[in-house]
């Protein structure tokens, strides 16, 4: 038997989750009874799954950026 095969993909969440809000900004995705606006989370998990599904990763880590302002604001406060 052959050695398992170890893949590590790093993910960019909060890239994946802006990118998703971004693209169906003019018709995004709501829960019926309350109008909130998922698309985002949508858009995150379908990313995700179609990545565990293609590549068959053995490790997989999401960088998300922490909830605060970081040096990131400081270098363009458009950030």
């Amino acid at each position: 038997m052959g050695e398992a095969k170890t893949l590590l993909v790093l993910l960019d969440g909060h890239g994946i989750i802006h990118r998703s809000y971004h693209a169906m900004r003019e018709q995004p995705l709501t829960v019926r009874h309350t109008g909130e606006v998922i698309t985002a989370v949508y858009g995150f998990a379908n990313t995700l799954l179609s990545v565990l599904q293609e590549l068959k990763p053995s490790h997989v880590i999401v960088a998300m950026d922490k909830g605060r302002l970081t040096f990131r604001h400081r270098l363009d406060p458009n950030y």
